[in-house]
């Protein structure tokens, strides 16, 4: 988990990132005129799991899926909106905040596609996104309940509980 503090009064930004291995990163923004001038620059000793979860937030930004609406009018869905995807019959859906599109891929391909943006398939027709996750608590039989951003509950079966508890708990 990171947690990030920026003080309110410079235009050039500076903060401190507290990461889960109790040290401290140094984060410098700075305006720039121009979308072309914008990058991020991550210099680190080692690429440690922290820095590539960093490293695939920023890029997963401007990725996207073709995404179908009722119309059949095609439109783009940025990973960084998407809450999880659900496979109903031979169609696979992508749920955002406040739209549902119909992907035209399969959802082992969208799980294999999706692992480095934090995407975990968490039962037979469900991937969801742990960014997304609001809480989670145990529901019948030995499952459990992501109750996710958009107010819907996503139930995670037996055979997938450990697997997204442990992904969870990897990203505390």
């Amino acid at each position: 988990m990171y947690f990030i503090s920026f003080p309110s009064y410079s235009s050039s930004l500076s903060a401190m990132i507290y990461l889960r291995r109790w040290f401290y990163l140094r984060v410098t923004i700075r305006n720039v005129k121009s979308k072309a001038e914008e990058q991020v620059t991550i210099e680190c000793v080692a690429l440690t799991p922290e820095f590539e979860d960093i490293r695939n937030y920023c890029l997963a930004k401007g990725e996207y899926l073709a995404g179908y609406t009722d119309g059949n009018v095609r439109q783009m869905v940025y990973y960084d909106q998407i809450l999880y995807f659900e496979a109903v019959g031979e169609k696979v859906f992508a749920y955002t905040q406040n739209q549902v599109y119909e992907i035209k891929k399969r959802l082992y391909e969208i799980e294999t596609e999706m692992i480095p943006y934090k995407f975990i398939r968490c039962s037979k027709s469900f991937v969801l996104c742990l960014l997304k996750i609001d809480s989670m608590r145990p529901a019948l039989n030995g499952r459990f309940c992501a109750h996710m951003k958009n107010g819907e509950d996503v139930i995670i079966s037996r055979k997938y509980v450990k697997q997204v508890k442990k992904a969870i708990m990897e990203d505390l």
